[in-house]
């Protein structure tokens, strides 16, 4: 008889009153199927990474339930764990999880327990910059600049709106700055760049076609002009599911990239991650070469 599942469930409190409801009713089909559950709740950012880092129990299920900042947290406090000495699954809540639109995830707490009850696996893969892993995405220019100027507590308020507006007060500024790139040794200019594992972006819009979460490649989408207007226009490709075939736009496959901003000023130019901003450039991303089992529907 197979041994009972044990599940680490890592949950974002700040994500909602409404959400706790949920994350305790998965807890408890979960229990009722037969697995143990421990719920640890993250006290403040960096803290589930923090956390994961440093336990020393029972290791089998750790279940991100949050955004995708949350899954984000949870994957870089396994970052030096060893490849398939845990299984990874998540618990879809706050402002976005992207994640959880590309794989089709239920949000009925009964479906979600069940997922990974069954244990059906997806092997993805992850890529790390500046020695930070990403599950999704990765912006530089104009993409992080909304991610790194937008109002938290306006986003504690109105969710995905905060990123909007943002967007609106930032797109002014598309064109000023110019980013090289070395893409597996050949170089490129652009004026924003968005890199992806995965189709979609802001939970259902579809950015990349080619991007695939199963393979240990990331797909490197370049944005060149300096006309805010012609990235207006780009931008409307992004509904139509056609983004990679705009003028101006350029899309290949990579493992390797390093981005630099071409411009010489002291001016911090920020990088965002699954939705954070966490870094800042010089960037130097590297896909993993080994692979990390996802419990998915």
């Amino acid at each position: 008889m197979a041994a009972a599942p044990f599940v680490l469930i890592i949950f974002n409190p700040a994500s909602g009153v409404g959400n706790r409801a949920k994350v305790d009713a998965v807890q408890q089909a979960l229990e009722e199927g037969g697995a143990r559950v421990e719920l640890y709740l993250t006290q403040c950012a960096g803290d589930a990474s923090r956390f994961l880092a440093e336990y020393q129990g029972e290791l089998d299920i750790v279940a991100a339930a949050g955004g995708d900042g949350t899954v984000n947290e949870v994957v870089n406090g396994l970052k030096d764990r060893p490849a398939g000495s845990y299984r990874l699954a998540i618990i879809p809540t706050g402002t976005t999880n992207v994640l959880a639109a590309e794989l089709k995830f239920p949000q009925k707490p009964k479906a979600l327990a069940d997922i990974i009850l069954r244990n059906q696996q997806k092997e993805i893969f992850l890529g790390q910059i500046n020695q930070r892993r990403f599950v999704l995405m990765v912006g530089v220019g104009f993409d992080a600049w909304v991610v790194d100027k937008v109002d938290l507590a306006l986003k504690k308020k109105v969710g995905k709106l905060a990123y909007v507006l943002s967007m609106l007060k930032e797109i002014r500024n598309f064109g000023s700055k110019t980013y090289r790139l070395t893409v597996d040794g050949e170089e490129h200019l652009a004026n924003s760049v968005v890199i992806t594992n995965g189709r979609y972006y802001g939970g259902s819009f579809t950015l990349s076609r080619q991007a695939d979460l199963s393979r240990d490649t990331t797909q490197v989408m370049m944005i060149s002009g300096n006309n805010p207007w012609k990235f207006v226009g780009i931008l409307l490709g992004l509904p139509l599911g056609i983004m990679e075939k705009m003028p101006g736009m350029r899309s290949i496959p990579a493992k390797q990239v390093l981005i630099e901003q071409v411009e010489h000023n002291t001016q911090r130019e920020p990088v965002q991650a699954d939705g954070d901003s966490v870094s800042q450039l010089p960037l130097n991303l590297q896909m993993e070469p080994e692979s990390v089992p996802l419990l998915v529907p």
